[in-house]
Protein backbone atom coordinates (compact mmCIF):
# COMPACT_ATOMS: atom_id res chain seq x y z
CA UNK A 1 0.00 0.00 0.00
CA UNK A 2 3.26 2.48 -0.15
CA UNK A 3 2.04 3.55 -3.61
CA UNK A 4 -1.46 4.72 -1.85
CA UNK A 5 0.03 6.97 0.82
CA UNK A 6 2.58 8.17 -2.02
CA UNK A 7 -0.07 9.27 -4.45
CA UNK A 8 -1.87 11.08 -1.06
CA UNK A 9 1.16 13.25 -0.67
CA UNK A 10 1.45 14.60 -4.44
CA UNK A 11 0.85 18.01 -5.31
CA UNK A 12 -2.98 18.58 -6.91
CA UNK A 13 -1.14 19.83 -10.05
CA UNK A 14 0.96 16.57 -10.43
CA UNK A 15 -2.59 14.55 -9.98
CA UNK A 16 -4.20 16.45 -12.57
CA UNK A 17 -1.46 15.72 -14.48
CA UNK A 18 -1.40 12.09 -13.88
CA UNK A 19 -5.25 11.80 -13.82
CA UNK A 20 -5.52 13.49 -17.15
CA UNK A 21 -3.28 10.84 -19.25
CA UNK A 22 -5.30 8.42 -17.07
CA UNK A 23 -8.29 9.46 -18.25
CA UNK A 24 -7.27 9.64 -22.00
CA UNK A 25 -6.06 6.40 -21.64
CA UNK A 26 -10.08 5.15 -19.49
CA UNK A 27 -11.59 6.95 -22.48
CA UNK A 28 -9.78 5.08 -25.33
CA UNK A 29 -10.74 1.89 -23.61
CA UNK A 30 -14.11 2.50 -22.87
CA UNK A 31 -15.27 3.81 -25.74
CA UNK A 32 -13.77 -0.02 -27.21
CA UNK A 33 -15.67 -1.48 -24.50
CA UNK A 34 -18.64 0.74 -23.98
CA UNK A 35 -20.48 -2.39 -22.20
CA UNK A 36 -18.13 -2.95 -19.77
CA UNK A 37 -17.23 0.44 -19.08
CA UNK A 38 -20.94 0.94 -18.17
CA UNK A 39 -20.59 -1.92 -15.53
CA UNK A 40 -17.24 -0.43 -14.30
CA UNK A 41 -18.96 3.05 -13.96
CA UNK A 42 -21.81 0.87 -11.72
CA UNK A 43 -19.16 -0.51 -9.71
CA UNK A 44 -17.38 2.88 -9.42
CA UNK A 45 -20.05 5.04 -8.33
CA UNK A 46 -20.04 2.86 -5.23
CA UNK A 47 -16.31 2.67 -4.13
CA UNK A 48 -15.50 6.08 -5.27
CA UNK A 49 -16.29 7.94 -1.95
CA UNK A 50 -13.72 5.22 -0.32
CA UNK A 51 -11.07 6.33 -2.62
CA UNK A 52 -11.61 9.94 -1.90
CA UNK A 53 -11.88 9.13 1.49
CA UNK A 54 -8.50 7.19 2.18
CA UNK A 55 -6.35 6.50 -0.96
CA UNK A 56 -6.31 9.66 -2.46
CA UNK A 57 -7.69 12.59 -0.44
CA UNK A 58 -5.28 15.37 -1.83
CA UNK A 59 -7.03 14.33 -5.47
CA UNK A 60 -10.88 13.87 -4.08
CA UNK A 61 -11.72 16.40 -6.98
CA UNK A 62 -10.23 13.92 -9.63
CA UNK A 63 -12.12 11.03 -8.22
CA UNK A 64 -15.60 12.51 -8.36
CA UNK A 65 -15.12 11.91 -11.90
CA UNK A 66 -13.85 8.63 -12.22
CA UNK A 67 -17.43 7.07 -13.69
CA UNK A 68 -17.77 10.36 -15.37
CA UNK A 69 -14.81 9.04 -17.66
CA UNK A 70 -15.94 5.63 -17.75
CA UNK A 71 -19.49 6.82 -18.98
CA UNK A 72 -17.74 9.75 -21.58
CA UNK A 73 -15.99 7.04 -23.86
CA UNK A 74 -19.40 4.80 -23.80
CA UNK A 75 -21.14 7.91 -24.81
CA UNK A 76 -19.15 8.51 -27.84
CA UNK A 77 -18.83 5.25 -29.29
CA UNK A 78 -22.66 4.35 -28.23
CA UNK A 79 -24.20 7.57 -30.09
CA UNK A 80 -21.34 8.23 -32.95
CA UNK A 81 -20.47 4.54 -33.95
CA UNK A 82 -22.41 2.20 -32.68
CA UNK A 83 -22.23 -1.35 -33.05
CA UNK A 84 -24.17 -2.49 -36.27
CA UNK A 85 -26.57 -5.03 -34.24
CA UNK A 86 -27.27 -1.14 -32.51
CA UNK A 87 -28.63 0.50 -35.52
CA UNK A 88 -31.20 -3.01 -35.76
CA UNK A 89 -33.12 -1.40 -32.85
CA UNK A 90 -34.55 1.63 -32.08
CA UNK A 91 -36.16 2.88 -28.81
CA UNK A 92 -39.63 4.14 -29.20
CA UNK A 93 -39.85 7.05 -26.87
CA UNK A 94 -40.86 10.04 -27.22
CA UNK A 95 -37.16 11.90 -27.66
CA UNK A 96 -38.88 15.03 -29.05
CA UNK A 97 -40.83 15.87 -25.68
CA UNK A 98 -37.62 14.13 -24.17
CA UNK A 99 -35.80 16.69 -26.33
CA UNK A 100 -37.60 20.10 -25.24
CA UNK A 101 -37.81 19.71 -21.63
CA UNK A 102 -34.09 18.78 -21.37
CA UNK A 103 -33.78 22.17 -23.49
CA UNK A 104 -35.60 24.64 -21.20
CA UNK A 105 -33.59 23.31 -18.20
CA UNK A 106 -30.34 23.92 -20.75
CA UNK A 107 -31.42 27.30 -21.66
CA UNK A 108 -30.87 28.10 -17.82
CA UNK A 109 -27.01 27.81 -18.44
CA UNK A 110 -27.27 31.85 -20.53
CA UNK A 111 -28.11 33.61 -17.61
CA UNK A 112 -25.86 36.20 -17.54
CA UNK A 113 -25.73 35.74 -13.82
CA UNK A 114 -23.13 33.03 -13.55
CA UNK A 115 -20.63 35.44 -14.86
CA UNK A 116 -18.30 32.55 -16.62
CA UNK A 117 -18.87 29.77 -19.52
CA UNK A 118 -16.86 27.12 -17.55
CA UNK A 119 -19.31 27.05 -14.96
CA UNK A 120 -22.09 27.26 -17.46
CA UNK A 121 -20.88 23.90 -18.83
CA UNK A 122 -20.29 22.39 -15.51
CA UNK A 123 -23.79 23.53 -14.44
CA UNK A 124 -25.34 21.46 -17.45
CA UNK A 125 -22.82 18.72 -16.06
CA UNK A 126 -24.58 18.56 -13.27
CA UNK A 127 -27.87 17.88 -14.66
CA UNK A 128 -27.27 15.72 -17.80
CA UNK A 129 -24.51 14.06 -17.11
CA UNK A 130 -26.16 11.01 -16.88
CA UNK A 131 -29.56 11.69 -18.89
CA UNK A 132 -27.70 9.54 -21.86
CA UNK A 133 -28.21 6.51 -20.12
CA UNK A 134 -31.66 6.52 -20.43
CA UNK A 135 -31.21 5.48 -24.20
CA UNK A 136 -27.87 2.98 -23.24
CA UNK A 137 -29.44 0.90 -20.60
CA UNK A 138 -31.70 -1.54 -22.76
CA UNK A 139 -28.90 -2.45 -25.18
CA UNK A 140 -26.65 -3.11 -22.17
CA UNK A 141 -27.43 -6.93 -21.45
CA UNK A 142 -27.85 -9.01 -24.32
CA UNK A 143 -30.06 -11.21 -23.05
CA UNK A 144 -32.02 -12.27 -19.69
CA UNK A 145 -29.77 -14.56 -18.20
CA UNK A 146 -26.77 -12.19 -18.53
CA UNK A 147 -29.07 -9.52 -17.12
CA UNK A 148 -30.21 -11.87 -14.19
CA UNK A 149 -26.85 -12.94 -13.27
CA UNK A 150 -25.01 -10.00 -13.29
CA UNK A 151 -27.84 -7.71 -11.55
CA UNK A 152 -27.43 -11.17 -9.17
CA UNK A 153 -23.30 -10.79 -8.33
CA UNK A 154 -24.05 -6.73 -8.48
CA UNK A 155 -26.60 -7.34 -5.48
CA UNK A 156 -23.79 -9.00 -3.69
CA UNK A 157 -21.21 -5.63 -3.64
CA UNK A 158 -23.64 -4.40 -0.41
CA UNK A 159 -22.23 -6.88 1.95
CA UNK A 160 -18.91 -4.78 1.91
CA UNK A 161 -20.24 -1.30 1.89
CA UNK A 162 -22.80 -2.58 4.59
CA UNK A 163 -19.72 -4.38 6.89
CA UNK A 164 -18.00 -1.32 6.38
CA UNK A 165 -20.78 0.98 7.18
CA UNK A 166 -21.18 -1.70 10.73
CA UNK A 167 -17.17 -1.07 11.56
CA UNK A 168 -17.86 2.25 11.05
CA UNK A 169 -20.98 2.48 13.62
CA UNK A 170 -18.83 0.14 15.88
CA UNK A 171 -15.75 2.69 15.96
CA UNK A 172 -14.87 6.00 17.49
CA UNK A 173 -16.98 8.94 16.59
CA UNK A 174 -13.73 10.72 15.32
CA UNK A 175 -11.79 7.41 14.00
CA UNK A 176 -10.40 7.77 10.33
CA UNK A 177 -13.30 5.63 8.51
CA UNK A 178 -15.73 8.42 10.05
CA UNK A 179 -14.53 10.62 8.13
CA UNK A 180 -16.22 12.58 5.04
CA UNK A 181 -14.03 13.34 1.76
CA UNK A 182 -13.81 16.93 2.60
CA UNK A 183 -11.86 18.41 5.31
CA UNK A 184 -10.54 14.84 6.46
CA UNK A 185 -10.97 15.99 9.97
CA UNK A 186 -13.32 15.23 13.40
CA UNK A 187 -15.84 17.75 11.72
CA UNK A 188 -16.33 15.33 9.02
CA UNK A 189 -18.17 13.26 11.84
CA UNK A 190 -22.19 13.28 12.35
CA UNK A 191 -23.76 12.34 14.99
CA UNK A 192 -27.23 11.29 15.75
CA UNK A 193 -27.71 14.48 18.70
CA UNK A 194 -27.55 12.13 21.26
CA UNK A 195 -24.89 9.69 22.83
CA UNK A 196 -21.42 8.79 20.83
CA UNK A 197 -22.16 7.22 17.46
CA UNK A 198 -21.50 8.79 14.15
CA UNK A 199 -23.87 8.24 11.42
CA UNK A 200 -22.47 5.97 8.88
CA UNK A 201 -21.51 6.55 4.99
CA UNK A 202 -19.93 3.39 4.43
CA UNK A 203 -18.06 3.97 1.51
CA UNK A 204 -19.85 6.87 -0.16
CA UNK A 205 -18.49 10.37 0.98
CA UNK A 206 -21.55 11.84 2.37
CA UNK A 207 -24.68 10.19 4.45
CA UNK A 208 -27.06 11.19 1.41
CA UNK A 209 -25.07 8.66 -0.88
CA UNK A 210 -25.22 5.74 1.31
CA UNK A 211 -29.05 6.50 2.10
CA UNK A 212 -29.48 6.10 -1.74
CA UNK A 213 -27.33 2.99 -1.35
CA UNK A 214 -29.86 1.40 1.28
CA UNK A 215 -32.82 1.94 -1.14
CA UNK A 216 -31.62 1.38 -4.42
CA UNK A 217 -29.71 -2.11 -3.27
CA UNK A 218 -33.37 -2.96 -0.84
CA UNK A 219 -35.34 -2.47 -4.40
CA UNK A 220 -33.38 -4.92 -5.82
CA UNK A 221 -33.04 -7.54 -3.67
CA UNK A 222 -36.69 -7.61 -3.29
CA UNK A 223 -36.51 -7.73 -7.79
CA UNK A 224 -34.39 -10.60 -7.19
CA UNK A 225 -36.35 -12.90 -4.61
CA UNK A 226 -39.41 -12.16 -6.76
CA UNK A 227 -38.21 -14.67 -9.17
CA UNK A 228 -37.64 -18.27 -9.36
CA UNK A 229 -35.20 -18.75 -11.69
CA UNK A 230 -32.89 -15.73 -8.90
CA UNK A 231 -29.63 -17.75 -7.13
CA UNK A 232 -28.42 -17.00 -3.93
CA UNK A 233 -31.55 -16.17 -2.53
CA UNK A 234 -30.83 -17.64 0.43
CA UNK A 235 -27.81 -15.19 0.88
CA UNK A 236 -30.08 -12.39 0.10
CA UNK A 237 -32.99 -13.09 2.46
CA UNK A 238 -31.54 -13.92 5.47
CA UNK A 239 -27.67 -11.70 4.91
CA UNK A 240 -28.37 -9.26 2.76
CA UNK A 241 -31.89 -7.19 3.69
CA UNK A 242 -30.85 -7.56 7.21
CA UNK A 243 -27.49 -5.82 6.75
CA UNK A 244 -29.31 -3.06 4.45
CA UNK A 245 -31.73 -2.28 6.83
CA UNK A 246 -29.10 -2.02 9.94
CA UNK A 247 -27.17 0.58 7.75
CA UNK A 248 -30.70 2.32 7.02
CA UNK A 249 -30.98 2.77 10.56
CA UNK A 250 -27.14 3.36 11.17
CA UNK A 251 -27.19 6.08 8.82
CA UNK A 252 -30.00 7.89 10.72
CA UNK A 253 -31.88 9.30 7.62
CA UNK A 254 -35.28 9.16 8.19
CA UNK A 255 -35.79 8.88 4.19
CA UNK A 256 -33.95 5.81 4.21
CA UNK A 257 -36.47 3.59 6.34
CA UNK A 258 -39.62 4.95 5.00
CA UNK A 259 -38.67 4.82 1.17
CA UNK A 260 -37.65 1.05 2.18
CA UNK A 261 -40.83 0.95 3.71
CA UNK A 262 -42.85 2.10 0.75
CA UNK A 263 -40.93 0.15 -1.50
CA UNK A 264 -41.73 -3.41 0.77
CA UNK A 265 -45.15 -2.21 0.47
CA UNK A 266 -45.22 -1.67 -3.25
CA UNK A 267 -43.93 -5.13 -4.24
CA UNK A 268 -46.49 -6.73 -1.50
CA UNK A 269 -49.29 -5.39 -3.03
CA UNK A 270 -47.85 -5.97 -6.51
CA UNK A 271 -47.49 -9.72 -5.41
CA UNK A 272 -50.92 -9.97 -4.21
CA UNK A 273 -52.09 -9.08 -7.72
CA UNK A 274 -50.49 -12.24 -8.98
CA UNK A 275 -48.98 -10.41 -12.11
CA UNK A 276 -45.69 -9.49 -10.88
CA UNK A 277 -43.28 -12.82 -9.82
CA UNK A 278 -42.36 -16.05 -11.45
CA UNK A 279 -41.95 -17.12 -7.93
CA UNK A 280 -45.08 -19.10 -6.55
CA UNK A 281 -43.94 -18.27 -3.13
CA UNK A 282 -42.83 -14.88 -3.36
CA UNK A 283 -45.43 -12.97 -1.32
CA UNK A 284 -44.71 -15.50 1.62
CA UNK A 285 -40.69 -14.32 0.85
CA UNK A 286 -42.27 -10.83 1.57
CA UNK A 287 -43.19 -11.96 4.31
CA UNK A 288 -40.20 -13.54 5.85
CA UNK A 289 -38.17 -11.05 4.59
CA UNK A 290 -39.64 -8.21 6.26
CA UNK A 291 -39.86 -10.70 9.68
CA UNK A 292 -35.81 -11.21 9.40
CA UNK A 293 -35.30 -7.77 8.74
CA UNK A 294 -36.96 -6.64 11.86
CA UNK A 295 -36.22 -9.16 14.04
CA UNK A 296 -32.31 -9.21 12.83
CA UNK A 297 -32.35 -5.17 13.11
CA UNK A 298 -33.77 -5.40 16.52
CA UNK A 299 -31.54 -8.08 18.18
CA UNK A 300 -28.48 -7.25 16.02
CA UNK A 301 -28.99 -3.22 15.54
CA UNK A 302 -30.74 -2.68 18.67
CA UNK A 303 -28.24 0.21 19.74
CA UNK A 304 -28.94 1.40 16.10
CA UNK A 305 -32.62 1.16 16.04
CA UNK A 306 -32.88 3.39 19.37
CA UNK A 307 -30.53 6.01 17.75
CA UNK A 308 -32.46 6.40 14.66
CA UNK A 309 -35.77 6.40 16.85
CA UNK A 310 -34.31 9.04 19.27
CA UNK A 311 -33.74 10.93 16.02
CA UNK A 312 -36.95 10.56 14.68
CA UNK A 313 -38.91 11.52 17.43
CA UNK A 314 -36.60 14.78 18.47
CA UNK A 315 -36.36 15.78 14.82
CA UNK A 316 -39.20 18.86 15.33
CA UNK A 317 -41.28 17.56 12.23
CA UNK A 318 -43.73 15.73 10.78
CA UNK A 319 -43.65 13.40 7.61
CA UNK A 320 -46.41 15.84 5.91
CA UNK A 321 -43.85 19.09 6.78
CA UNK A 322 -41.17 17.09 5.33
CA UNK A 323 -42.70 15.88 2.27
CA UNK A 324 -45.13 18.92 1.33
CA UNK A 325 -45.17 21.90 3.82
CA UNK A 326 -41.00 22.41 3.79
CA UNK A 327 -40.47 21.24 -0.54
CA UNK A 328 -43.33 24.38 -1.40
CA UNK A 329 -42.23 26.92 1.07
CA UNK A 330 -38.79 26.25 -0.51
CA UNK A 331 -40.28 26.69 -3.99
CA UNK A 332 -42.32 29.84 -3.00
CA UNK A 333 -38.66 31.30 -1.63
CA UNK A 334 -36.82 30.74 -4.66
CA UNK A 335 -39.61 32.23 -6.60
CA UNK A 336 -39.68 35.15 -4.67
CA UNK A 337 -35.74 35.25 -4.46
CA UNK A 338 -35.17 34.37 -8.15
CA UNK A 339 -37.55 35.26 -10.15
CA UNK A 340 -38.91 33.54 -13.39
CA UNK A 341 -35.50 33.31 -14.66
CA UNK A 342 -33.38 32.25 -11.87
CA UNK A 343 -29.57 32.51 -10.86
CA UNK A 344 -28.54 30.26 -13.34
CA UNK A 345 -27.59 26.49 -13.73
CA UNK A 346 -25.63 25.29 -11.17
CA UNK A 347 -25.14 28.02 -9.08
CA UNK A 348 -26.14 26.54 -5.55
CA UNK A 349 -24.22 23.32 -6.16
CA UNK A 350 -20.87 23.89 -3.63
CA UNK A 351 -18.71 22.40 -6.68
CA UNK A 352 -19.30 25.62 -8.46
CA UNK A 353 -18.08 27.60 -5.51
CA UNK A 354 -15.05 25.72 -5.31
CA UNK A 355 -14.19 26.30 -9.01
CA UNK A 356 -14.75 30.06 -8.34
CA UNK A 357 -12.19 30.27 -5.86
CA UNK A 358 -9.60 27.50 -7.29
CA UNK A 359 -9.63 29.43 -10.70
CA UNK A 360 -10.51 33.17 -9.35
CA UNK A 361 -13.42 33.72 -11.28
CA UNK A 362 -15.67 36.65 -10.34
CA UNK A 363 -18.29 35.99 -8.24
CA UNK A 364 -21.78 35.76 -9.01
CA UNK A 365 -23.92 39.34 -9.73
CA UNK A 366 -26.87 38.35 -7.48
CA UNK A 367 -25.17 35.40 -4.50
CA UNK A 368 -27.86 32.68 -4.52
CA UNK A 369 -30.22 32.17 -1.59
CA UNK A 370 -29.50 28.86 -0.04
CA UNK A 371 -32.93 26.66 0.39
CA UNK A 372 -31.68 23.60 2.40
CA UNK A 373 -34.54 21.47 -0.22
CA UNK A 374 -33.89 20.67 -3.32
CA UNK A 375 -36.81 21.49 -5.12
CA UNK A 376 -36.15 25.08 -4.00
CA UNK A 377 -32.71 25.12 -4.92
CA UNK A 378 -34.14 24.27 -8.22
CA UNK A 379 -36.47 26.28 -8.69
CA UNK A 380 -34.03 29.06 -7.60
CA UNK A 381 -31.60 27.99 -9.96
CA UNK A 382 -33.50 27.47 -13.47
CA UNK A 383 -35.95 29.65 -12.65
CA UNK A 384 -40.33 28.81 -13.85
CA UNK A 385 -39.40 27.16 -16.96
CA UNK A 386 -36.15 25.30 -15.87
CA UNK A 387 -38.03 23.70 -12.84
CA UNK A 388 -41.03 22.71 -15.17
CA UNK A 389 -38.68 21.01 -17.93
CA UNK A 390 -36.42 19.17 -15.16
CA UNK A 391 -39.17 17.63 -13.33
CA UNK A 392 -41.42 17.10 -16.33
CA UNK A 393 -38.31 15.10 -17.42
CA UNK A 394 -38.47 13.32 -14.37
CA UNK A 395 -42.08 12.92 -14.34
CA UNK A 396 -42.25 11.76 -17.94
CA UNK A 397 -39.58 9.06 -16.87
CA UNK A 398 -42.01 7.35 -14.38
CA UNK A 399 -44.63 7.84 -17.14
CA UNK A 400 -42.60 5.64 -19.29
CA UNK A 401 -41.46 3.26 -16.19
CA UNK A 402 -44.96 2.59 -15.52
CA UNK A 403 -45.93 1.67 -19.12
CA UNK A 404 -43.18 -0.45 -19.22
CA UNK A 405 -44.57 -2.36 -16.24
CA UNK A 406 -48.25 -3.20 -17.98
CA UNK A 407 -46.00 -4.09 -21.26
CA UNK A 408 -43.35 -6.57 -19.75
CA UNK A 409 -44.74 -10.11 -18.62
CA UNK A 410 -44.26 -11.61 -15.14
CA UNK A 411 -40.53 -11.63 -14.70
CA UNK A 412 -37.00 -9.77 -14.43
CA UNK A 413 -38.12 -6.57 -16.83
CA UNK A 414 -41.21 -6.32 -14.78
CA UNK A 415 -39.75 -6.49 -11.22
CA UNK A 416 -36.84 -4.13 -12.31
CA UNK A 417 -39.45 -1.64 -13.61
CA UNK A 418 -41.47 -2.40 -10.51
CA UNK A 419 -38.61 -1.10 -8.23
CA UNK A 420 -37.58 1.98 -10.67
CA UNK A 421 -41.22 2.93 -10.09
CA UNK A 422 -40.90 2.62 -6.19
CA UNK A 423 -38.18 4.26 -6.24
CA UNK A 424 -38.34 7.04 -8.40
CA UNK A 425 -41.85 8.19 -6.76
CA UNK A 426 -40.03 9.22 -3.24
CA UNK A 427 -37.25 11.08 -5.04
CA UNK A 428 -39.09 13.45 -6.66
CA UNK A 429 -38.88 14.93 -3.70
CA UNK A 430 -34.93 13.79 -2.35
CA UNK A 431 -32.44 14.86 -3.43
CA UNK A 432 -30.96 13.79 -7.03
CA UNK A 433 -29.34 16.77 -8.62
CA UNK A 434 -27.08 17.55 -5.33
CA UNK A 435 -26.40 13.77 -4.99
CA UNK A 436 -24.37 12.52 -7.61
CA UNK A 437 -25.09 9.00 -6.68
CA UNK A 438 -29.12 9.10 -6.77
CA UNK A 439 -27.96 10.93 -10.21
CA UNK A 440 -26.12 7.95 -11.62
CA UNK A 441 -28.75 5.49 -10.02
CA UNK A 442 -32.09 7.33 -11.21
CA UNK A 443 -31.15 7.67 -15.00
CA UNK A 444 -29.65 4.33 -15.21
CA UNK A 445 -32.40 2.80 -13.77
CA UNK A 446 -35.22 5.12 -15.63
CA UNK A 447 -33.17 3.14 -18.50
CA UNK A 448 -33.45 -0.32 -17.83
CA UNK A 449 -37.18 0.38 -17.32
CA UNK A 450 -37.60 1.47 -21.30
CA UNK A 451 -36.78 -2.69 -22.15
CA UNK A 452 -39.94 -3.01 -23.59
CA UNK A 453 -40.28 0.10 -25.93
CA UNK A 454 -37.04 -1.65 -28.11
CA UNK A 455 -38.47 -2.42 -31.40
CA UNK A 456 -36.60 -3.96 -34.46
CA UNK A 457 -35.96 -1.16 -37.19
CA UNK A 458 -36.41 -3.60 -40.28
CA UNK A 459 -39.21 -6.19 -39.80
CA UNK A 460 -39.83 -7.81 -43.69
CA UNK A 461 -42.84 -9.77 -43.98
CA UNK A 462 -42.78 -12.58 -46.35
CA UNK A 463 -45.39 -15.82 -47.07
CA UNK A 464 -43.65 -19.22 -47.49
CA UNK A 465 -45.67 -21.49 -49.44
CA UNK A 466 -48.61 -23.11 -47.75
CA UNK A 467 -48.08 -20.98 -44.57
CA UNK A 468 -49.17 -18.35 -43.05
CA UNK A 469 -47.58 -14.40 -42.73
CA UNK A 470 -44.10 -14.68 -40.89
CA UNK A 471 -41.81 -12.39 -39.40
CA UNK A 472 -38.35 -11.84 -39.82
CA UNK A 473 -36.53 -9.82 -37.27
CA UNK A 474 -33.00 -9.17 -36.58
CA UNK A 475 -30.93 -11.62 -34.63
CA UNK A 476 -28.12 -11.19 -31.79
CA UNK A 477 -29.89 -7.94 -30.46
CA UNK A 478 -30.36 -6.75 -27.37
CA UNK A 479 -32.39 -7.63 -24.52
CA UNK A 480 -35.91 -8.22 -25.28
CA UNK A 481 -39.37 -9.49 -23.85
CA UNK A 482 -41.33 -11.12 -26.07
CA UNK A 483 -44.23 -9.15 -25.17
CA UNK A 484 -42.59 -6.15 -25.92
CA UNK A 485 -41.58 -7.28 -29.33
CA UNK A 486 -44.66 -8.41 -30.08
CA UNK A 487 -46.83 -5.16 -28.39
CA UNK A 488 -44.15 -2.43 -29.95
CA UNK A 489 -43.88 -4.62 -33.24
CA UNK A 490 -47.26 -4.43 -34.86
Amino acid sequence: MTWTFLAAKLPLPTLFLFGGFGALMIISWSYSNWRTAVKVAFVAVLMEGAIRKWILPSGEELVYFLKDVFLFGAYLKFFFSPDPEMRAYRLRVPGGLIFLLCAAVAFSALNPNIGSTLLAVYGLKIYFMYVPMVFMMPYLFRNQQEMLKQMTWYAFLAIPVCVLGFLQYTSDRFSVINTFASGMSETGAVGFGVGDRARVTGTFSYITGHTTFVIIFFAFVLALLSLREARWKAVHLFFVLPLLVGNALMNGARSSIVTMAFVGAGFAVAAMSGRLATSRNFLMTLIAGAILALGGATYFFADALLHWGTRYNTAGDTMVGRTVDHPMAAISLALKEGGAFGYGIGTAHPATAAIRTKLAILPMKNKITPMDNELGQIMAELGVFGFVGWYGLRLLLVVLAWKSYQLAPPGIIRALCLAILLISGPFLIMSVVYNHTANFFIFALSGFALIPFIEPTVQRRFAPRGRGVAVVRPQNGPLLSDKSVAGNGR
